[in-house]
C-alpha cells in the first residue's frame, strides 16, 4: 500500500516535468495502482480476519532469516520470527540458531524463509535440526536473480510462499 502511495507522488511529478505525457503517466499509474490493490487484497484474502488462514485454523506465523518483512507482518498480522545475525553474507551465532531451534521445535514450525541471496549453508545446521524445508522470500534489496522479476512478480511469489508454510 506504501507504493500505491507512491504512485500518485511520481505521477505528480513526471506530469509536471513533462506535461506532454500526462495523459499517458496517468493511465499508467492508474494501472498499476490497481495491479498494487489487487495484491493487497490478495494479501488480505489469505491473511486477513476472514482469510484463508483464519478459516482455515493455521497459524500466520513464519521464521525468517532476519527482519526485513516487518510490513508484512504489521499489515497482515502475520508474525514473523526472526534468526537475528543471519544476513545474506553472514552466519548466526549458536546461540540465535538454538533460539530459533527451540522455537521451530515448540511450535511445530516446517518452514524456514530465507531472502533469495542467502547463503544456503549457513541455515544448514537448523535443516538439519529440525527438517524444515527452506522457501525463499524477495526482499527486493538486491536485483532479482530472474530478470523476469519485478516488485509486483516477486510480492505475488512472496504470497505464494507464506501460503504454503503456513498451510493455508
Amino acid at each position: 500500500m506504501a507504493f500505491r502511495a507512491q504512485v500518485n507522488l511520481v505521477l505528480d511529478a513526471m506530469s509536471s516535468t513533462f506535461p506532454n505525457g500526462s495523459s499517458s503517466f496517468s493511465t499508467n499509474a492508474n494501472n498499476y495502482s490497481n495491479q498494487l490493490m489487487d495484491l493487497h487484497i490478495a494479501y488480505v484474502s489469505a491473511f486477513g480476519d476472514e482469510g484463508t488462514c483464519a478459516i482455515s485454523g493455521q497459524e500466520k506465523t513464519i521464521v525468517a532469516n532476519h527482519n526485513a518483512y516487518s510490513y508484512m507482518s504489521v499489515a497482515y498480522d502475520i508474525e514473523i520470527i526472526t534468526l537475528h545475525g543471519l544476513d545474506p553474507e553472514g552466519e548466526p551465532s549458536p546461540a540465535d540458531i538454538a533460539e530459533v531451534v527451540e522455537h521451530i521445535e515448540e511450535e511445530g514450525i516446517t518452514v524456514l524463509f530465507v531472502e533469495e541471496y542467502t547463503d544456503q549453508t549457513a541455515v544448514n545446521s537448523i535443516v538439519s535440526e529440525t527438517g524444515v524445508s527452506i522457501e525463499i522470500l524477495y526482499t527486493m534489496e538486491m536485483a532479482p536473480s530472474d530478470s523476469s522479476d519485478n516488485y509486483l512478480s516477486m510480492m505475488n511469489k512472496n504470497l505464494q510462499n507464506i501460503i504454503s508454510g503456513c498451510g493455508c
